[in-house]
C-alpha cells in the first residue's frame, strides 16, 4: 500500500512518527478544502493563504491530540472558519485605524464600502438571539482560546452539540444579514 493510499488515521500517525512524506500527503489531501473554504466566506486569496499557513500550524501542532482522526475534514473546516473568524476580527476597521486607512492608496469608496459592510455584519450579529450570540462570541470573537468543554459548560449545553448549534447560529447569522440586503 503506498502511502497515498493510507485512510487519515493511518496517515496521521506516519506524521505523527515523523514521516515528511506523510506530512505532505496529508497537506496535499485537504489543501483545496483549506483554501475552497477560506475563499467561501469572502477572503481575498491573499487572505486565504495565510489561513492556510494558519491551519496547517494548527494541524501540525495538534495532530498528537486529535480524538477522532476518522473525520479530519470536519476539524479541518471547523478550524478554517476560526482561522477565518480571526483574521476578519484582527482586520475590523475602527475608528482609530480610519486615519491609517484613509493615508493608504486604498480608495474612499472601497473605504466606505468596507466600513459599511463591517457594520452590517456587527449589526447582524448584535441581532442573535441566545445562545447563539454567546456561543459565536465564544468561538469566533473571544481573546481567550477556549475548549468546547468549557464553552458547553459554561453555556449548560452538550459538547456534542455545539457544532451543530453553531451551523444553526451561523445560518441565523446569514439570513439576518440577506434580509437586511447585505
Amino acid at each position: 500500500m503506498k502511502i497515498s493510499d493510507y485512510p487519515d488515521d493511518k496517515l496521521i500517525a506516519q506524521c505523527i512518527a515523523g514521516q515528511q512524506s506523510a506530512w505532505e500527503e496529508l497537506i496535499a489531501r485537504y489543501e483545496k478544502l483549506i483554501y475552497s473554504t477560506a475563499l467561501r466566506t469572502g477572503l481575498q486569496p491573499n487572505e486565504a493563504d495565510e489561513v492556510f499557513q494558519n491551519v496547517c500550524l494548527i494541524l501540525l501542532k495538534e495532530l498528537k491530540h486529535l480524538r477522532q482522526t476518522n473525520s479530519l475534514g470536519a476539524w479541518l473546516v471547523t478550524t478554517i472558519r476560526r482561522e477565518c473568524w480571526a483574521l476578519w476580527r484582527h482586520e475590523k476597521i475602527n475608528l482609530e485605524e480610519l486615519d491609517e486607512q484613509f493615508a493608504s492608496d486604498e480608495s474612499p469608496e472601497n473605504l466606505a464600502q468596507h466600513v459599511e459592510d463591517a457594520q452590517k455584519v456587527i449589526s447582524a450579529f448584535k441581532q442573535l438571539g441566545e445562545p447563539c450570540h454567546q456561543l459565536l462570541w465564544r468561538l469566533y470573537f473571544n481573546e481567550e482560546n477556549t475548549s468546547y468543554a468549557e464553552i458547553a459548560r459554561d453555556l449548560n449545553i452538550s459538547p456534542n452539540s455545539i457544532g451543530p448549534t453553531r451551523s444553526r447560529c451561523l445560518e441565523k447569522l446569514k439570513t439576518i444579514l440577506i434580509s437586511n440586503n447585505f
